[in-house]
């Protein structure tokens, strides 16, 4: 049987908690659950031991700055995922659009489009912030042809531009557990065959091109990899780009604009953002 390591972090709001998730998520992590306290909220992360032995410095760094860890706890595979996903894990209605559900959850009115995704991580569940806002971009844009997702995650952002009107999707992640979990996505909606899921970096779609490319990563690794989100637009393609703060709006949105994109839309929650061009 597989053991895992509970990471416990107490934050002092869960704003913070929410921060600390999305550092988190860089690593090896399989899933996130946090819950409000009097002083604040509590994270627990989920992670394989041997994947935490491998990143555990690094980790315990990242999050410094956002809480405190209360326990490093070693604990039997016991498919604890499933538990939370049955007891914890409620739907996310996206402003009576799109709602992103597990599959015992019953299902919305025909009208809203229903994204069921077995949740196995809340980062990448519609839970946070910069996947609300990048699943309501999609939707304003009406999407056609053919998406670039790039850390594509559970497959949330590929399902919903499948279901926003798009041809076909490239899912792409560095994380074996992410492109197995959305292939999983793509069959439970009934689109495997319009979704292609990559392992690897955005190098792995080198010479394609795409209508729409989606990016929900962080800062650095946007900036890093731009010139191949720019390479890969169709004329009059559009750039979704979130994963980052407030304070990154302007080296962002100068490394897009250089490029010769032209920003047309921007959102912003709790101080996260979703940016958007057009080639």
């Amino acid at each position: 049987m597989r053991k895992y390591i509970v990471l416990t972090i107490s934050c002092p709001d869960e704003e913070m908690a929410e921060i600390a998730t999305a550092f988190l998520a860089d690593f090896p992590f399989e899933s996130f659950d946090t819950a409000p306290t009097t002083e604040g909220a509590t994270l627990h992360a989920f992670i394989l031991k041997e994947s935490w032995a491998e990143c555990r410095e690094e980790a315990l760094a990242t999050v410094a700055d956002y809480g405190t860890v209360v326990s490093e706890e070693e604990i039997e595979d016991e498919n604890w995922n499933e538990r939370w996903e049955e007891e914890s894990f409620s739907p996310v209605d996206i402003d009576n659009k799109i709602v992103i559900r597990a599959a015992h959850h019953p299902a919305p009115a025909d009208a809203v489009i229903d994204i069921i995704v077995k949740p196995s991580m809340s980062f990448g569940s519609g839970h946070h912030h910069t996947t609300r806002m990048m699943c309501r971009a999609i939707h304003s844009l009406n999407p056609s042809g053919r998406v670039l997702d790039v850390g594509c995650g559970t497959g949330v952002l590929s399902i919903a531009a499948i279901k926003c009107g798009a041809e076909h999707a490239d899912a792409v992640d560095i994380d074996p557990w992410s492109t197995a979990s959305a292939e999983e996505a793509a069959q439970l909606n009934g689109i495997a065959e319009q979704i292609s899921v990559l392992l690897g970096t955005v190098e792995v779609v080198d010479g394609r091109k795409y209508d729409m490319v989606l990016a929900n990563i962080n800062r650095n690794i946007i900036l890093n990899d731009i010139d191949r989100y720019v390479e890969a637009l169709n004329e009059g393609g559009k750039l979704l780009l979130s994963g980052f703060l407030v304070e990154d709006i302007a080296d962002i949105t100068t490394a897009v604009s250089v490029r010769g994109l032209c920003p047309i839309a921007q959102s912003e929650e709790e101080g996260w953002v979703c940016l958007v061009f057009k080639k």
